[in-house]
């Protein structure tokens, strides 16, 4: 997926900051969630800490 977006969109200056929470809308768009989740503190900290783990 960078690998296409990066070229697009990488002169965007919050752009790598928003890509994670993109790709979990897509990601529960896939799995039928139509409603998007709501964006806690929780989940961000977690988020954050599977991609910089």
């Amino acid at each position: 997926m960078r690998a296409e977006c990066d070229p697009k969109f990488a002169d965007y200056a919050i752009y790598g900051h928003c890509l994670p929470f993109n790709v979990a809308r897509a990601y529960d768009e896939a799995r039928g969630i139509d409603t998007p989740r709501i964006w806690t503190v929780a989940r961000d900290l977690e988020m954050w800490e599977q991609l910089q783990g």
